[in-house]
């Protein structure tokens, strides 16, 4: 239930400061906006306001209805549920029947389909034995309407007059399990998708989504967000079939989004998909998923590149730096092998003996 303000009086008003006025003013513009937009629409029934979202969103407690100018049925789906209960407030126990559940379609000038209802009611009752309730009147009419609403069998069912009180309709099981609303799912739709969507089409969307990813890697946000995308233009495209709208531009957008995360059939290879990934997302990926056995010891450093790099390096870099460390000593030692020190004469050294070691002379004493 939207929460709209009310106007303050003239004695709170008096009370408030300059600031505290111009923010009052904001929130008060800000829902009489919300009512102008049609954010928000007021239920004559129990006359609160309650949410609705439209142009590409749908209502949240509004079913959709394009008879009105709103493009909703104006009593709320919680009036209409007590309504179809025969309750006059939340507190006391169902009394849903086939007769309730027709005199609120009848009022709604939707259809009553007894197989679908039937099956509806049938629903409930294996949901609550699973928990361990028994209902004598099981509520079904907030089910029944999801289905109405989606399920393709009942699109040439639109008005009261089309109702089937009888005549068995072959409902598709698989459609209808895919249609139940898990609230776990609709929780975690609403967070990838937003609050513009209806329970069925969080459903539809978040089914999607998790299709997409049990057969593709998703391991980062931007493959993240190509599946949420081509989820929703695979919901827009979906909608437009149903009203007999053209598809060109979504068929165009649902490629390009293929083409963004490289899907396409000619690309769609199980790795495809890394290979647009940076060379770091690819190293960690290696690492996490694939990483390299351990290296047996007779092949580790077989060149000795560790050595190499230990010593003409990190030891030259020490060296050069004045650190003395293992690395620097290793450096000096290797060095030295390359290193030709020049004659170095002692002073007390006879310059004959000096002479005779670098021309090969011979002593005198010979």
């Amino acid at each position: 239930m939207a929460k709209v303000r009310q106007a303050k009086t003239e004695a709170e008003i008096k009370a408030l400061t300059v600031g505290k006025v111009r923010k009052e003013y904001n929130l008060l513009a800000e829902d009489y906006n919300r009512m102008l937009e049609q954010r928000v629409l007021l239920c004559p029934k129990c006359n609160e306001y309650r949410s609705s979202y439209l142009g590409t969103g749908t209502a949240t407690d509004f079913y959709r209805d394009s008879r009105w100018a709103t493009g909703w049925f104006p009593v709320c789906k919680s009036c209409l549920k007590l309504m179809a209960e025969q309750r006059s407030s939340h507190r006391e126990k169902s009394k849903e029947c086939k007769e309730s559940v027709q005199k609120v379609l009848r009022f709604m000038d939707r259809p009553y389909i007894d197989s679908w209802y039937e099956q509806c009611v049938k629903n409930v009752n294996d949901r609550n034995a699973d928990n361990g309730v028994f209902d004598e009147h099981p509520s079904a009419f907030g089910s029944y309407m999801r289905g109405l609403n989606s399920l393709p069998n009942f699109k040439d069912y639109e008005t009261w007059e089309d109702s089937d009180f009888g005549t068995t309709i072959s409902i598709d099981e698989e459609a209808v399990e895919e249609t139940k609303i898990v609230k776990a799912t609709v929780k975690d739709g609403r967070k990838r998708f937003g609050n513009s969507y209806s329970d069925e089409e969080i459903m539809f969307l978040e089914n999607e989504y998790k299709d997409w990813i049990a057969r593709y890697e998703c391991s980062t946000k931007a493959q993240e967000e190509v599946f949420i995308g081509l989820s929703m233009v695979k919901l827009q495209r979906h909608m437009a079939i149903k009203k007999g709208l053209p598809t060109k531009d979504l068929d165009k957008a649902y490629q390009d989004w293929l083409d963004a995360g490289n899907l396409k059939p000619k690309q769609n290879t199980m790795d495809a998909f890394s290979e647009a990934q940076t060379l770091g997302t690819l190293i960690q990926k290696y690492e996490e998923e694939r990483p390299l056995p351990e290296i047996d010891p007779s092949l580790k450093d077989v060149d000795s590149i560790g050595k190499y790099i230990d010593t003409f390096f990190k030891g030259h870099i020490c060296k050069v730096l004045g650190i003395k460390n293992n690395f620097a000593t290793a450096y000096e030692e290797e060095m030295k092998k390359y290193t030709v020190n020049p004659p170095h004469a002692d002073e007390d050294e006879d310059s004959e003996a000096i002479f005779a070691k670098v021309f090969g002379g011979q002593d005198e004493s010979e």
